[in-house]
C-alpha cells in the first residue's frame, strides 16, 4: 500500500511550513506574536517523532483495519454488496461524516479516561496556540485512534477510503489553532472553527473538556460538550509541563499513570487510575485534582538561553527537519525493520537532545557533542552494512564535524561552570 499517495497530511505538509510562517509574520505586523523559538521546535520536533514512529503505527493498523474488514465485515458475514474506490459521491460523503462522528467520540475519550489522555495529552501541552501546535502529537495516540474506526471495517468500508477521509479530517483541524480569526458569524453554528478550538484548548476551569469535534461542532451541540468562547483562554494543561522536551512530552503522563498505579492500595483504585477521568486521584494519593486557579501575569516556561545556543537549536532543527524528511521518503523503499529502527531511534535521541538543550540543561551541549563525535563512524557502519549511499554519509558526516565543532565553541564562550543553564528565577516569562 503506498501510503504517500493517498494521505493528505503527507502531501500538505510544505502548506503547512508556509501558513505557519505567514502567521507568524502576521502576528509580528500586528504585534500580536503567538510564537516562541524553543515552544515552536517542541511543538514540530513532537510531530517529527510522531511521523517517525508512524512509519509503522500506520501500516500496522491500516494492515489491522483491513484484516478486520476482509474477516468481519458484512460482506464477508452476509454477502452484502462491496464498497469500492469508485463509489459515489453521496458514499464518500456519508464515510466522512461517519469518520468525523467516530473521530469526535475518540476524541471525547481522550479527555474522559486517563490512559488515552495520555497519548493526548502532548498536543495540549504547549502553553501558546498557533498553527504550529497543531503538529504537536503524541506518537502513540494512533495506536488508540484507529481501533475506534473498526466499525467502518465491519461495514465494509476499504482501508483506503477511510484513510483519506480521516486524512481529510485531520487536515481540516489545522487551520483552526490560531489566535488570529475571530468568530465566524453562522459558520459557528455547524462547522469547528478557530473560537471553538480556542476554547477546547483553554485550561481554564469553565473551558475544561469541550468542543471535542473535527470537521462540524454539530456533535458537541447535540452530545452536550459545547461551550462557547467568552474570554481568550489561558492555553496548556493544568499542571504545566515546564519543558522543550518531545520525548518528555510524549511520554511524562504514562510514567505519572505508572507511578500512581502503584503508588495507591486496591485494584479498584488502581483501575480508576487507568479509565476514570485525568484528573481524578485515589484519595490516598490526595482526591481528585483542584480546579485551575490563574493570578495576573500568569508566567510561561522559558528558560534565558543566549543568542548563539538559540541559533545553534534553530540551524540543528532544520537539520533534523530535512533529515526525517528523508528519512521518511527512504521508509518507503522498505530496506528492512531493523535499518528504519536504527535510523529512527537516533532521530529521535537527536530531537530529544535538542529539547534538553532548550530546556537550560547543563549536560545538554555535551550530550550534542557526543552525538555529533558518533555521527561519522556510526554513518561508516550503516553505509557499509545496509549499502546506505555513500555521498548522503559523506555530507552528514561534515554537518555533524561542524556541528561538533560549534558546540566546544558553544561551551567555551559561555563558562565551564555554566554552558546553558540558566537562573532558576529566569526559567519562566
Amino acid at each position: 500500500m503506498n501510503l504517500e499517495t493517498l494521505n493528505p497530511i503527507e502531501l500538505a505538509v510544505p502548506v503547512f511550513f508556509l501558513l505557519i510562517a505567514v502567521e507568524f509574520v502576521f502576528g509580528r505586523l500586528r504585534k500580536r506574536n503567538s510564537y516562541r523559538l524553543s515552544d515552536s521546535i517542541s511543538d514540530l520536533s513532537t510531530g517529527l517523532i510522531f511521523s517517525i514512529a508512524g512509519v509503522a503505527v500506520t501500516a500496522a493498523s491500516l494492515w489491522l483495519y483491513e484484516h478486520a474488514r476482509s474477516a468481519l465485515s458484512i460482506q464477508t458475514l452476509f454477502g452484502a454488496p462491496a464498497i469500492s474506490l469508485t463509489a459515489p459521491f453521496w458514499a464518500w460523503a456519508l464515510v466522512f461524516v461517519a469518520t468525523d462522528f467516530i473521530y469526535y467520540w475518540f476524541h471525547r475519550a481522550t479527555h474522559e479516561v486517563r490512559f488515552l489522555w495520555a497519548c493526548h495529552v502532548t498536543h495540549h501541552s504547549s502553553e501558546e496556540f498557533n498553527l504550529a501546535v497543531a503538529l504537536r502529537q503524541n506518537c502513540f495516540q494512533r495506536v488508540f485512534e484507529y481501533l475506534f474506526y473498526i466499525p467502518l471495517a465491519i461495514i465494509g468500508v476499504p482501508w483506503q477510503m477511510f484513510f483519506i477521509c480521516h486524512g481529510v479530517v485531520k487536515l481540516y483541524q489545522f487551520w483552526v489553532h490560531t489566535r488570529h480569526i475571530g468568530k465566524l458569524g453562522w459558520l459557528e453554528r455547524f462547522m469547528l472553527t478557530p473560537s471553538h478550538h480556542r476554547v477546547h484548548h483553554g485550561r481554564d476551569a469553565r473551558y475544561l473538556d469541550c468542543n471535542y469535534g473535527g470537521t462540524f461542532v454539530l456533535w458537541d451541540r447535540w452530545f452536550g460538550s459545547y461551550v462557547e468562547e467568552t474570554t481568550e483562554p489561558h492555553y496548556g494543561i493544568i499542571k504545566p509541563l515546564s519543558s522543550f522536551d518531545p520525548v518528555h512530552a510524549s511520554v511524562h503522563e504514562y510514567v505519572a499513570i505508572w507511578r500512581d498505579f502503584f503508588r495507591t492500595r486496591g485494584w479498584r483504585d488502581r483501575l480508576g487510575v487507568l479509565f476514570r477521568p485525568p484528573g481524578w486521584r485515589p484519595a490516598d494519593l490526595g482526591g481528585p485534582l483542584p480546579p485551575p486557579v490563574f493570578e495576573a501575569g500568569d508566567r510561561r516556561f522559558e528558560p534565558a538561553l543566549g543568542r548563539g545556543v538559540k541559533v545553534y537549536a534553530a540551524a540543528q532543527f532544520v537539520v533534523l527537519i530535512a533529515c526525517v524528511s528523508v528519512f521518511l521518503k527512504f521508509a518507503q523503499r522498505d530496506p528492512g525493520a531493523l535499518l528504519l529502527a536504527i535510523l529512527g531511534a537516533a532521530l529521535v535521541l537527536a530531537l530529544w537532545s535538542l529539547g534538553r538543550l532548550l530546556d537550560g540543561r547543563r549536560a545538554a551541549l555535551r550530550i550534542e557533542g557526543l552525538r555529533h563525535a558518533l555521527t561519522p563512524p556510526a554513518l561508516y557502519g550503516l553505509a557499509f552494512y545496509f549499502s546506505l549511499p555513500a555521498s548522503a554519509a559523506l555530507i552528514l558526516a561534515v554537518i555533524a564535524a561542524a556541528s561538533l565543532l560549534w558546540t566546544l565553541w558553544l561551551r567555551r564562550s559561555a563558562g565551564p561552570a555554566e554552558a546553558v543553564e540558566a537562573a532558576v528565577d529566569s526559567r519562566f516569562v
